[in-house]
């Protein structure tokens, strides 16, 4: 519920709650990629092993309680699943492009590229699975635990979710 003016509430049509285990697992990456990526900016700028990108860098695995090669392995996880949803939204695009060219000149799209944006969504999801079974695969099973249990009480409870 939420007070509006003059004391009066409403119910919101949507409520936030703690993203499922699918989304709050790639908002992970993301960050992880982020902070990273950040972390390096840091060393180029103020040399390798500075205090600005240690921090950074012991952000997640100092909150989820990762031992190093834990956290290494996440961050060799998070790089490729940036990479691969690179891939797969450019793959995307250059469908979507031709479907929209073809929109404008009063055409629809064709059922080959309907089939073709299917398959890259059905091949981009099981990305995601991969890379989240890759967690309790590539991380230690106490370091995988520990991940899950950051994911599940820190990262979704972050990661807005509208339903």
């Amino acid at each position: 519920m939420v007070v509006c003016a003059r004391g009066q509430t409403h119910q919101p049509k949507t409520q936030a709650t703690p993203a499922p285990g699918f989304l709050a697992y790639q908002a992970l990456f993301i960050r992880v990629v982020w902070l990273e990526n950040k972390a390096a900016r840091a060393d180029s700028v103020l040399g390798a092993g500075n205090p600005e990108s240690a921090a950074l860098r012991s952000r997640i695995p100092n909150a989820a309680g990762l031992s190093d090669a834990d956290y290494s392995a996440l961050v060799a996880i998070a790089q490729d699943y940036a990479a691969q949803k690179s891939a797969y939204f450019s793959a995307r695009d250059v469908v979507l492009s031709a479907v929209y060219a073809q929109q404008g000149a009063g055409g629809r799209a064709t059922a080959a590229q309907t089939i073709q944006l299917s398959n890259l969504f059905q091949q981009y999801t099981a990305m995601i699975d991969a890379h989240i079974g890759q967690v309790g695969s590539k991380l230690t099973a106490a370091g995988a635990q520990a991940l899950a249990n950051y994911v599940h009480t820190t990262v979704a409870a972050e990661t807005w979710w509208a339903h």
